[in-house]
């Protein structure tokens, strides 16, 4: 196969039926997973085949043409893969977004055609990486083009790769060394990352690059001899053995992409070294099984790109969990899969046309489909364009959208908000003369003081002060812990204004409130404390001190002593400290519950919204006892636990069995919700003795 040229490494890239049954045996098992991750529980790591495949096939289609200049090397590439790749993207997005629309409530939408455009351009998995998108969690298995990520990192692979083999020169001694040390960087990044930064890890081009890169290292290693003298037989054997156990027992709670995708890169590899220079030998000794696998592996773009918008509509309407549905998703993925192959993917490989032409095609689809999607977008699209039903929370449930939240006041969280990632000054903090409620004179004061879970107190707050003559005072930080020793993430990065602000406020709570007032600190304590999330997965959000990130466990321990300071510091002025217990977590979003219910009521006892009984007992009990601890033998420190009124037959919903609304989201309370909790407060403070007012 190889042939060397000059001073230029050209090969001759003869097809390989084999390449093809492994892109089959990848997207087959992608597949697999997606319909139900129980039956192959790795199928996932298929992506990372796909990956090392890609590698191995674009260094042979470069290395081809390196006997023409470098522009003409660079165009023709670029052209090429975007014949390849452009029109059954451009196809599988225009539909996937006019699905969006017909299906998808349409509180759902706005982000589903953000994330639609980005697709266009090969930005999806950067998009996903800024959301910080679980791919393991619900919002990925309802979003119809989360699967596009790994075509942004691609397609970004796909950008620079060429430019990169140009400056190190391919047929130079030093250009594998490089590339391998290329790798090896890259590796050690996505090593470094999935530490500290998960997300960037999963999804970001960096930290892949060593898996597209391995195929290429692999490609140029053998065109300077490496791996002739290797038994094919046992190599095909190791690649077997490799890929079933990856496919079987990789985990998607290991850490990823490393160590989680090295099973599956080193059996890609193995396979093609096996299959190199091997034009006689068949991949499968079972021939119809082979044929098969071929096939699939001849429409797997097409596949790959189709099935996941067919599995995720099928979510929103009807679900997947009856063996007519898993049917149907099949028939559909494959047809679908089949037409746009036929249709729109092979007839423009087949029909070339001149560059110029192409390039400017291609950007005139690109913006025709844009456009299409902005159209959908738009909130005067018309009735046809609706969704699959209204949004189960009104405007008027959201608390986000009260301002104010109480009434003959300045608060909300326009006013009220401190910005994320400005220094905190006396320029940038809360001006309580804005965000405060009037009391009775002698009621005292409560300071509620913390995040989005502070917010969404303020309802029950008026109400139970209404009765016990307090007043208000408010202010908040996004996503922040009350601690100024403690350090949380925010936008994927240590959320230091956080801590300056949880210092601040403390110091001006100390200087400004009388004795027996309080601070009501409330914070999402289940994402920043609990060992486990709502899917009973471990709970992987990076919280530091000083600089070394700690395991939940290190942390609880942390905030503990850190917030006994703070009380001590408290009690020192008369101040009494209550800590909000955090709201028990759905394992859904609300309007998840309302497209899905009505199908799983009857075998789910409508519980579809809540993790298991046993997870959120676990998590409530995890705080329950931190908690605990921070209030022991301190008597200014008050515990307020709001998970009783929360839980039905010891589940949380979204709704109570009266119909009523009690969450706006997975972890945040409804405007109804919130003052449901408002009987429950006013007698625990009656029964601390924290409605006798000051002593001023």
């Amino acid at each position: 196969m190889p042939l060397c040229g000059g001073k230029h490494l050209v090969l001759r890239f003869n097809y390989r039926p084999d390449i093809d049954a492994m892109r089959g045996i990848a997207v087959l098992a992608v597949f697999i997973y997606h319909l139900n991750e129980a039956w192959l529980p790795g199928g996932f790591t298929g992506v990372d085949v796909f990956f090392v495949i890609s590698g191995y096939v674009v260094t042979g289609s470069l290395l081809g043409h390196q006997g023409e200049g470098p522009w003409q090397q660079l165009a023709g590439f670029y052209v090429r893969r975007i014949r390849r790749l452009l029109p059954n993207l451009l196809a599988s997005v225009g539909v996937t977004s006019l699905g969006i629309a017909l299906l998808v409530p349409p509180s759902e939408t706005r982000s589903l055609f953000v994330d639609a455009v980005k697709a266009l351009y090969g930005w999806s998995n950067n998009r996903f990486a800024a959301k910080a998108t679980d791919y393991f969690g619900l919002d990925s298995n309802l979003n119809p083009l989360s699967h596009t990520w790994s075509l942004g990192v691609e397609e970004q692979f796909y950008l620079i790769f060429p430019l990169l083999l140009l400056l190190i020169g391919v047929g130079r001694r030093r250009a594998l060394p490089i590339l391998l040390g290329l790798s090896l960087a890259s590796l050690g990044l996505s090593l470094w990352w999935t530490q500290e930064a998960p997300i960037l890890a999963f999804f970001l081009m960096p930290s892949r690059f060593w898996e597209l890169s391995a195929g290429a290292v692999l490609l140029l290693a053998q065109l300077k001899g490496f791996g002739g003298h290797l038994n094919r037989l046992w190599l095909r054997l190791g690649g077997y053995g490799l890929m079933l156990l990856a496919l079987l027992k990789t985990s998607s709670l290991q850490w990823f992409p490393a160590p989680g995708a090295l099973v599956a890169v080193l059996a890609t590899l193995l396979l093609l070294q096996a299959g190199y220079g091997a034009t006689s030998e068949r991949f499968l000794p079972w021939r119809g099984l082979e044929r098969f696998l071929v096939a699939c592996g001849l429409i797997s773009y097409s596949l790959y790109l189709w099935h996941w918008p067919v599995l995720t509509f099928l979510r929103w309407t009807y679900g997947i969990d009856r063996f007519w549905l898993y049917s149907l998703a099949i028939g559909l993925s494959f047809g679908l899969a089949w037409l746009a192959y036929v249709l729109v993917e092979q007839p423009v490989r087949r029909r070339p046309l001149s560059a110029p032409l192409q390039w400017g095609l291609s950007l005139a689809a690109i913006a025709v489909t844009w456009t299409g999607i902005d159209a959908l977008a738009h909130p005067y699209r018309g009735k046809f364009f609706l969704g699959s039903g209204v949004d189960p929370v009104p405007k008027l449930e959201k608390i986000a959208e009260h301002r104010p939240v109480i009434v003959g006041t300045d608060i909300s969280d326009a006013s009220c908000s401190v910005a994320n990632w400005l220094p905190y000054n006396i320029k940038n903090r809360t001006d309580f003369s804005r965000c405060s409620k009037a009391g009775r004179a002698g009621a005292g004061e409560i300071f509620l003081l913390g995040d989005s879970h502070a917010h969404h107190l303020l309802p029950m707050l008026d109400q139970v002060t209404n009765k016990t003559g307090q007043s208000i005072s408010f202010t908040f930080k996004s996503s922040c812990l009350i601690s100024p020793d403690i350090t949380v993430s925010f936008d994927n990065k240590p959320y230091e204004p956080c801590r300056s602000f949880a210092a601040g406020e403390i110091d001006r709570a100390i200087q400004r409130l009388k004795p027996n007032d309080i601070v009501l600190v409330s914070t999402w304590l289940n994402k920043q404390l609990a060992d486990i999330d709502g899917r009973g997965r471990p709970n992987d959000f990076p919280v530091y001190v000083n600089g070394k990130r700690l395991t939940p466990a290190q942390v609880r321990s942390a905030y503990i002593a850190s917030s006994r300071r703070i009380a001590k510091q408290l009690a020192a002025k008369g101040i009494q400290l209550v800590l909000v217990l955090d709201i028990p977590t759905l394992a859904r979003e609300p309007v998840v519950c309302e497209a899905w219910g009505k199908l799983l009521a009857n075998r789910e006892g409508g519980t579809f919204c809540s993790p298991t009984a046993a997870i959120t007992a676990e998590m409530q009990t995890t705080l329950r006892n931190t908690l605990a601890q921070v209030a022991k033998g301190l008597p200014n420190v008050h515990i307020f636990d709001p998970t009783d009124q929360l839980l039905f037959a010891g589940r949380v919903q979204h709704r109570r069995p009266d119909g009523t609304l009690q969450y706006a989201d997975s972890h945040h309370l409804s405007y109804s919700g919130s003052k449901g909790l408002a009987e429950g407060f006013q007698r625990f403070l009656n029964s601390q003795g924290l409605t006798g007012g000051n002593t001023r």
